[in-house]
């Protein structure tokens, strides 16, 4: 496969955490944000880095060198027309996709990810029997599968999985590239940071 497009799911409102979480400092390097982070983490892997964030208000003052930021193209959609909007505007064929409160995601991870490539073909990994669709590859060819979602009222990707061809893979897969599945800590809430710290 081609280098795949990075695409980083932060447009999301940030209810449970009562502030921007992609603006967060990462836990043990103060200086450095998730979001920040999870673009030093990518770029190496993808062809092009894409930051998809609700409205132009929400990153104004936020500069990411190398990075391109897309907006939902209906606002209030979650995160459906977040993953949508950035594969729209993409020019790779496959991204990884990530969700900006997951920090710790592992190289070696998203490389691995990569070795699983198929065709047109999501490939999801599994963790405690659910499936992690906010890391995951995506082919842009299932945009007609989400227009669909997207028209029937949907909001998850998870939706995704009953109507595209997946590949999912398995936590004893990931557990051989990323031990303690690091990669998949969600931090959604103020406790869930101080546990982390």
């Amino acid at each position: 496969m081609n280098p795949p497009a990075g695409i980083i799911l932060a447009g999301g409102r940030s209810q449970r955490m009562g502030t921007n979480k992609a603006l967060l400092p990462l836990p043990g390097q103060a200086s450095e944000t998730f979001l920040a982070h999870l673009v030093s983490t990518l770029a190496p892997l993808c062809a092009e880095l894409l930051i998809v964030a609700r409205d132009q208000t929400q990153f104004t003052h936020v500069a990411l060198p190398g990075t391109r930021l897309v907006f939902d193209e209906k606002p209030g959609g979650g995160p459906l027309i977040g993953l949508y909007s950035g594969l729209n505007a993409m020019q790779a064929t496959t991204a990884l996709v990530v969700a900006v409160d997951m920090p710790f995601i592992q190289p070696s991870l998203l490389t691995f990810l990569l070795d699983c490539y198929q065709p047109d073909t999501l490939i999801v990994p599994v963790v405690e029997g659910v499936p992690q669709v906010l890391l995951a590859l995506y082919p842009r060819s299932i945009l007609p599968h989400i227009e669909t979602l997207l028209q029937q009222g949907k909001r998850a990707p998870r939706a995704l999985l009953g109507i595209a061809p997946v590949h999912y893979i398995e936590e004893a897969q990931l557990r051989q590239v990323d031990p303690q599945l690091r990669s998949f800590v969600g931090i959604n809430t103020p406790q869930d940071l101080e546990g982390i710290m």
